[in-house]
């Protein structure tokens, strides 16, 4: 329903909830706030692409109480940002969904004008008359009594008995559906060098081609319109940056069209042969422990991935190679589908049933459809990632990129102030780098700093950061540890990179540590402090470690 605008003076934001205000209370198990109808108005606004000051007009609301609002559906729906509170919102069932009032430039009518108007002609007015493309703008039959001349009529179309005068200028094509000879010579010699002619066995296989196309799509329309919540998922997925989100959202969906209770999607990683768990619901712990394996020869996924098609089974039981973990789960039926960009394969998508069941066409089909969602998703997704990755780390080491580390650094000191948590800054810088350069050439420079950087990223904690600060520079945050621990840590970096010959001659770095908050509070003032310990080291001798 349209939104009524309320003509009200524009309010301050509403009070603070109090303790039995059910305006935040969050619903059962967390899974998002119960929305007001205000909230809901001003998510429908925000997911038509509306401005807060556009918002307000419509609601009679200031744009700073619409931003209060928006704060507090965001806080309700656990959630970040306005399109995730729009994605989220119809996913729960808090929001319906919407159509854009955006409009695509319509593009210009075909004109048609068709001759005879017999049982072939009359099925091609009738299906050209549905088609928003053609514009039928006259017939011609001679017979007044012809069935299409009547239908013609109905539909408010010029009729005539006489061909001769439908055919003018401006015509694009004329359907001749007489199958005579004179009449085809006759069209020839006056229409326009312009317009095309259609007949005899082209026009009856544009009949049969088109009345196929539209049994087609009415078989689609059907589907979608018993499952109509593949719009829904459309509306949903549309929005997903993450890749996680995207897999959740798509294998719940899959899991409700198919009223099945369990599934999950994997994606495949061509280089390693390897699927990897993107979502899974209805398993397990035990299940979900297995986030990586290899596709075994003769396995289901490996039947899917090589005939690029559907798979159902009705008993897993009775599959020639079972798969134990499924077995273990208690599965009994399954479908399986392919997703798919141009041919290439990109993941599987399962849906599965702790009983047995017999997969019904309209289950395969519908299954199928949102494969396609699916792969079209997941491909967007991972090129946002791909491109969000780029721009966080340095092109030539893979490290994260110095804009990157100082935007981490800057947080990881909030964080370590609030929870009063150790933080060490080190800073790392190869020995007489220019040197070396200068006698092995800068690709040898080169692939020395990607070797380095390489030993710094295995030796290093997962939940350690490590950069490349500049030239051959690098900085390592190092979290929950001491100066001291952060020292230690640091020499055995020196000690592995020394281990290793680049070009043949043996590569050191000199370092320095700093520590959040005694040598600094601020991100420059750890670097600062840090560079100055590790110029020290550099005068002391290189190779070695201050602090």
């Amino acid at each position: 329903m349209p939104i009524e605008k309320k003509k009200i003076k524009p309010s301050n934001p509403p009070p603070p909830l109090t303790k039995g205000d059910k305006r935040g209370i969050l619903s059962k198990g967390g899974q998002g706030g119960i929305l007001s109808q205000i909230e809901k108005d001003i998510l429908k606004c925000v997911g038509e692409g509306k401005t807060n000051d556009e918002i307000g007009k419509i609601v009679g609301k200031t744009r700073w109480t619409i931003r209060f609002h928006l704060k507090n559906i965001m806080k309700k729906l656990n959630v970040v940002s306005r399109t995730q509170a729009v994605s989220k919102a119809i996913g729960q069932g808090l929001l319906s969904p919407f159509k854009s009032h955006g409009r695509a430039k319509p593009h210009p009518k075909r004109k048609v004008c068709i001759v005879g108007l017999g049982k072939g002609g009359t099925a091609i007015l009738d299906i050209f008359n549905e088609d928003p493309s053609i514009e039928v703008v006259a017939v011609a039959d001679a017979n007044p009594e012809a069935t299409g001349i009547k239908l013609a009529k109905k539909l408010n179309i010029p009729v005539s008995s006489d061909y001769r005068e439908i055919i003018k200028k401006g015509i694009d094509i004329v359907v001749n559906v007489t199958g005579s000879k004179e009449v085809r010579e006759g069209i020839k010699k006056i229409k326009p060098p312009e317009t095309e002619l259609m007949e005899g066995l082209s026009a009856r296989l544009l009949w049969q081609l088109v009345e196929e196309k539209r049994k087609r799509i009415k078989e689609r329309e059907k589907i979608l319109m018993d499952h109509g919540a593949l719009y829904h998922l459309g509306l949903v997925i549309e929005n997903i940056d993450s890749m996680k989100d995207a897999a959740l959202a798509i294998l719940g969906y899959a899991m409700k069209l198919t009223s099945t209770p369990a599934g999950s999607l994997g994606l495949f990683d061509e280089k390693s042969g390897e699927m990897i768990l993107a979502a899974s619901k209805g398993f397990s712990a035990d299940f979900k422990k297995v986030d990586r394996w290899k596709v075994r020869k003769g396995g289901l996924t490996s039947y899917i991935l090589n005939q690029k098609a559907p798979l159902v089974i009705t008993d897993v039981r009775d599959y020639p190679n079972p798969n134990l973990l499924l077995l273990r789960e208690g599965v009994v039926s399954l479908l399986g589908v392919p997703l798919a960009i141009q041919g290439r394969i990109i993941g599987v998508l399962y849906v599965n049933d702790f009983k047995r069941r017999e997969f019904r066409a309209e289950d395969i089909s519908i299954f199928s459809l949102i494969s396609v969602y699916a792969a079209l998703t997941i491909e967007r997704v991972k090129s946002i990632e791909e491109m969000w990755q780029l721009s966080i780390t340095d092109g030539l080491t893979g490290l994260y990129n110095h804009r990157y580390l100082m935007e981490q650094m800057h947080m990881e000191i909030q964080r370590a102030s609030r929870y009063n948590h150790p933080l060490s800054i080190i800073m790392l810088d190869i020995d007489h780098f220019k040197d070396y350069n200068d006698k092995f050439g800068h690709l040898e420079g080169n692939r020395a700093l990607k070797g380095i950087a390489r030993i710094l990223k295995k030796e290093t904690r997962d939940t350690d950061m490590v950069g490349r600060f500049g030239g051959e520079e690098f900085c390592i945050i190092v979290h929950e540890v001491k100066k001291d621990g952060a020292a230690v840590f640091a020499k055995r970096l020196l000690r592995e990179i020394a281990k290793n010959h680049f070009s043949g001659r043996r590569i050191t770095l000199s370092g320095g540590v700093a520590v959040f908050p005694k040598d600094g509070k601020t991100p420059v003032e750890l670097i600062k402090k840090a560079d100055a310990f590790l110029y020290r080291a550099k005068k002391q001798g290189r190779n070695r470690i201050c602090c």
